[in-house]
């Protein structure tokens, strides 16, 4: 499980703009995992919903993304890795990407935005298993939304 908390206990503007893009990015791609789904699929997904975040962000724009190369999308400037991974015996556990996912499997979905210019990087991740009617995200009692994050670190 990953969050980021602001160190003042209160988001900036822009943070809170990021945060939130994150989590939209987060709740999309943990509806993806379900019997049946491929990784490659929710990954090319999930970096279709990182790609209108970040230009909803002004981080890119339209014209970078029509003239992206194939084998380095403008996304990857500010998304540089993967959103998910089995979670196993090991942190990062081996699996078969290629086959549909299984009742019992479990996979981290953690995307992230990083913006070096900016100072600003976020990153999230629950853990999510498998089920035969979709899917069982382990944090879903865990506080994740900006408000939630900064009433916790308020609270005193």
């Amino acid at each position: 499980m990953t969050r980021c908390l602001p160190v003042n206990g209160k988001f900036t503007k822009r943070q809170k703009e990021v945060y939130n893009a994150c989590l939209r990015v987060m709740k999309g791609t943990i509806k993806l995992i379900k019997p049946g789904g491929v990784w490659k699929d929710i990954q090319k997904e999930t970096e279709a919903n990182m790609e209108k975040e970040l230009v909803d962000l002004g981080l890119i724009t339209m014209d970078d993304i029509k003239i992206q190369d194939k084998n380095c999308p403008a996304f990857k400037k500010y998304f540089m890795h993967n959103v998910s991974h089995f979670l196993g015996l090991d942190v990062h556990d081996v699996g078969y990407f290629h086959l549909p996912y299984k009742p019992g499997m479990v996979f981290t979905v953690e995307p992230g935005i990083y913006i070096p210019e900016e100072g600003i990087g976020i990153r999230l991740e629950n853990n999510i298993v498998v089920t035969d009617k979709g899917n069982n995200d382990l944090f879903k009692n865990i506080p994740v939304s900006a408000g939630e994050i900064e009433e916790i670190m308020n609270s005193q």
